[in-house]
């Protein structure tokens, strides 16, 4: 390991306080390298020296180089986009992502980098940040980029009219403001560890300074400053993206990217990938792998992630606002069931409080046992001694799998009396009602923060609070883990968390699914990112 003195930070500033602490701490085996790496990127330490402390060995050097031109097809959906900080599906920011930057860069190890900002450095307390943005970066309209983008973006997400997630996500920026030619500052009403992380969330792509005032429809006028410009869009049809021979960073090594809406049946999308009509898809399920593993010109492509289905109640509804009949339903609930039946295993068990194994704030919490019997008594004291009947909306908008292990839900509770009947819509009538049901089947994305799930989906007045759970102590709670550094420490804060999302019985979470997806022999650099965030830049295509 290397001296702790010869940290580097981002900004070339003296070294956050806390970074001896985690120094020393990773040194004596109390934390991993894994949770040193990202806590020491929060804080404006670079990967590189963070990586050399730690004594991380640099992957081997690529035995391929990277062949230049090349058009790549993706099967996706194509969905309607409009103002990038209101996407409510990540499909649609994948596209997007091409033209529009963010702030920061977290990549599949959920280690933060630079990306239109160079730099940062916090304040002790966590309350004060100052970015330093890279002076290179233009518009593709020949717009330099300026501290007035940042600032304009995040006023209009967290403007009292905001109907973005962004507004729940940045609540406690106070104030942001240029504080050179190229750096910006922002205040915070409440000390935020993960403030760099928190800037690559999907909705967080920064678009140009007059997007309000030029129509506020990116397809329409997309102005960006990534390496991709969007040359046509049809929704539910294809998108198309061209290299651009004047961005500011490094080139891509594609020619030109083109998005293909294959419909929603998984299966069409393989058979495409086999028969060389696309080259790429977005991803696959449980139900396709062994058809995926009959294919023998493909790429299977597996990983972990925080992603799950939550069948939450909406607590402030009958007859879930009576929290002896939540409870029924989730002492009913046979999660380990449901995913091995659904998933063949292929995933980890849930604990009803949305935060995974593998995300790095997971307190491992006692999980609570079945029990059908205690499920029955308590609804015989709410009064349904002889059983209730409930309706559970569903819109399987990411494949047959939810309907799936709705269906053994609905087998679980029946053994308790719970007459459970299943709405399902189509995904694209879902939608619009998925946070208006009182009882819904909701697919949530992965988070590098179980934090950043909790903050979005569970404090008091959320913008994506789909449960209307609200509970002083559970917010305070949730303060305590996103302003706090130490990986052990925060872990610490987020028991109350989740314990109280457990015993409030807010939702039956029963498994955490394995990923899946596939591309062609002949793709190269593409990441299968925990998130879904798919970064195109750096992906080519190999010579047959």
């Amino acid at each position: 390991m290397t001296d702790k003195t010869k940290i580097e930070t981002t900004s070339g500033l003296p070294a956050h306080p806390q970074v001896e602490s985690l120094c020393d701490q990773l040194t004596a085996g109390r934390i991993d390298r894994r949770s040193f790496l990202r806590s020491m990127t929060w804080l404006g330490v670079t990967a590189a020296s963070a990586s050399a402390f730690a004594g991380f060995i640099p992957a081997p050097a690529r035995a391929e180089t990277p062949v230049a031109g090349g058009k790549l097809r993706f099967g996706c959906a194509i969905q309607e986009i409009t103002d990038p900080a209101l996407t409510s599906w990540i499909e649609a920011s994948n596209l997007y992502r091409n033209s529009l930057e963010y702030l920061t860069y977290v990549d599949a190890d959920n280690i933060v980098h630079p990306y239109l900002a160079k730099s940062w450095a916090p304040s002790a307390d966590l309350t004060v940040w100052d970015f330093e943005l890279d002076e290179r970066a233009k518009w593709s309209n020949g717009d330099a980029f300026t501290p007035e983008d940042v600032i304009a973006n995040i006023q209009r997400w967290t403007a009292p009219e905001s109907k973005s997630s962004n507004k729940t996500a940045f609540d406690a920026v106070k104030l942001v403001e240029k504080t050179g030619p190229h750096s910006v500052r922002f205040t915070l009403s409440r000390p935020v560890a993960s403030l760099p992380e928190q800037l690559y969330s999907y909705t967080c792509a920064i678009v140009h300074r007059d997007f309000d005032t030029s129509g506020a429809n990116w397809p329409a006028n997309p102005i960006g400053t990534g390496p991709f410009k969007l040359v046509s869009f049809e929704v539910g049809r294809q998108a198309t993206f061209a290299k651009r021979a004047d961005y500011w960073g490094t080139p891509a090594h594609l020619d030109e990217i083109q998005y293909i809406d294959l419909g929603t049946d998984i299966a069409t999308h393989l058979a495409a990938l086999a028969s060389n009509q696309v080259d790429l898809i977005y991803r696959a399920t449980i139900a396709e792998y062994d058809l995926m593993k009959s294919l023998p010109n493909i790429q299977i492509l597996t990983g972990s992630a925080a992603h799950t289905l939550v069948m939450r109640m909406q607590v402030d509804a009958k007859p879930f606002d009576d929290i002896r009949v939540r409870k029924a339903v989730q002492l009913a609930a046979d999660n380990k069931q449901m995913l091995d039946v659904v998933y063949r295993g292929e995933g980890q068990i849930g604990g009803n409080y949305h935060v995974s194994p593998i995300q790095p704030d997971h307190f491992p919490l006692e999980p609570v046992a079945r029990d059908v019997a205690k499920a029955k008594a308590l609804l015989a004291e709410a009064g349904y001694p002889d059983g209730i009947d409930l309706e559970l909306t569903l819109g399987n908008t990411q494949g047959r799998w939810e309907q799936d292990t709705a269906q053994v839900l609905q087998q679980n509770l029946a053994e308790a009396g719970i007459r459970l009947k299943l709405n399902v819509l189509p995904a694209a009538q879902y939608w619009p009602v998925w946070d208006k049901v009182p009882f819904g089947a909701t697919y949530w994305a992965h988070r590098p923060l179980g934090s950043m799930t909790l903050d979005l989906a569970y404090r008091s007045g959320a913008a994506w609070n789909e449960s209307h759970f609200a509970d002083p102590a559970f917010d305070a709670a949730l303060d305590s883990a996103m302003g706090t550094v130490d990986p052990e420490a925060r872990k610490a804060a987020m028991e109350a968390c989740q314990t109280i999302l457990r015993d409030q019985a807010v939702m039956v979470q029963a498994y955490w699914p394995a990923r899946f997806s596939a591309a062609g022999k002949n793709v190269r650099g593409f990441v299968l990112h925990p998130a879904d965030y798919f970064r195109m830049d750096g992906v080519w295509l190999a010579k047959a």
